[in-house]
């Protein structure tokens, strides 16, 4: 199942951004089963997929997706779409580390998974902070507080 991907950041007080783009290719393999990964398989046709990550630019927006129904009254899973070379990525995961808060942390750069959730997601930069329904592109730390305390953390 292809997840949620990332709303990118900039760097420092915003007047500077990195843009970053990563290689994909896209195969398929002898079942008829389509496959991305980061390199290219030796013994099979692959066609490069370009996936390009962008800053986001702008304040940190919130928005509700939807989801399938949740079983038990889990708290919601946490997850971050980052890279490892933006500044909002590494201060919203220094905030949910501090509060303890458990999140899975997707590299949209370095991973082939990351790239396809990004996609689908229709990322347009990172971060991209999933929270059960919520998403926040961008990072606003009031703004993820409040979506964590209506998530029940």
């Amino acid at each position: 199942m292809i997840a949620l991907a990332v709303s990118l950041c900039l760097l420092g007080a915003g007047a500077l951004s990195l843009p970053a783009s990563s290689q994909l290719y896209k195969w398929t393999d002898d079942k008829g089963v389509i496959h991305y990964t980061d390199k290219a398989p030796e013994k099979r046709e692959a066609k490069a997929v370009e996936v390009k990550i962008n800053s986001y630019s702008g304040p940190a927006t919130v928005s509700t997706i939807s989801t399938p129904a949740a079983g038990a009254a889990a708290k919601p899973k946490v997850k971050m779409l980052a890279t490892s070379w933006c500044g909002y990525c590494a201060r919203a995961r220094a905030y949910m580390s501090s509060r303890g808060i458990p999140f899975e942390g997707v590299d949209v750069g370095k991973s082939a998974q990351g790239k396809q959730e990004y996609r689908a997601l229709k990322g347009r930069g990172v971060p991209i902070i999933l929270v059960g329904d919520q998403r926040m592109n961008g990072y606003d730390q009031a703004r993820l507080e409040g979506m964590l305390r209506t998530a029940g953390y």
